[in-house]
């Protein structure tokens, strides 16, 4: 197996079409296709800590902040406000939303658990022409967890 340092020829980098995405709230184990795209961030408050002249003399630690989004074709969204004991997507409550790579060249596996997800809004957009409907929806993560195995 190559090292970091060695670059890799007809190597295959993590794509996706390795994904595969969970939710919580569905009445299956199975992936759900309809999805655009999927974004996460995690970040934590870090700053500089001053004292006597103009250099930092440490470094101070704040709150962890999260935040996600996916973008759902029209088809998946109607599925899921079925789902919905009140038909909107807001009405699904909190759940897990289970990101998993699985990289087929090396064996590794990466799970993103983005938890206690929910919808704050619902709608649908749509133009003249358009050939395949979706919309972006932010998720409201609670927390992000990753393992790689």
């Amino acid at each position: 197996m190559a090292d970091s340092t060695t670059p890799l020829i007809n190597g295959r980098a993590y794509d996706w079409s390795m994904i595969e995405i969970y939710f919580g709230f569905a009445s299956s184990s199975e992936a759900i296709y309809g999805i655009k795209a999927v974004k996460w961030e995690r970040k934590r408050k870090v700053e500089s800590n001053y004292g006597i002249g103009s250099q930092p003399i440490s470094r101070g630690y704040g709150n962890w902040t999260y935040t996600a989004s996916i973008e759902l074709d029209y088809a998946t969204q109607v599925m899921f406000q079925e789902a919905s004991p009140d038909g909107t997507l807001m009405g699904l409550g909190e759940f897990d939303l289970i990101v998993h790579f699985a990289h087929p060249d090396d064996g590794r596996t990466v799970t993103t658990t983005l938890q206690k997800c929910i919808f704050s809004e619902d709608g649908m957009e749509a133009k003249q022409d358009d050939t395949d409907l979706s919309k972006e929806f932010d998720l409201n993560p609670g927390g992000i967890d990753t393992l790689t195995t």
